[in-house]
């Protein structure tokens, strides 16, 4: 049995051969680019409050305070800004806190 002679082709023939069979084929080059340039810009919440131990939020309507002085932390309520980059709340003992995303 005769197998054919491989040819070598450009990505960009491939490609082309691809978008012109009804398939579209994203650039590797593009996807890899894509993704680097989302891992630099990922951003993450930083909370602060006087006397924090601990604390945990990830954008939803409440944030983990943990404060010195209490065995375990708490979730609390918070009031996102309008362009969501900073939250506010307070805890039980009236303690403000500010997460902000960076």
């Amino acid at each position: 049995m005769a197998y054919p002679t491989l040819q070598p082709v450009s990505a960009r023939a491939a490609i082309a051969r691809r978008v012109a069979g009804g398939i579209i084929i994203a650039s590797l080059g593009a996807a890899v680019s894509t993704s680097a340039a989302w891992a630099q810009t990922k951003k993450s919440w930083k909370c602060s409050a006087p006397s924090m131990v601990n604390s945990s939020y990830d954008g939803g309507s409440s944030a983990y305070i943990h404060l010195e002085g209490f065995s375990s932390g708490g979730n609390y309520p918070v009031t996102l800004n309008s362009s969501r980059t900073v939250a506010n709340g307070t805890t039980a003992n009236g303690t403000k806190f500010t997460c902000k995303l960076s």
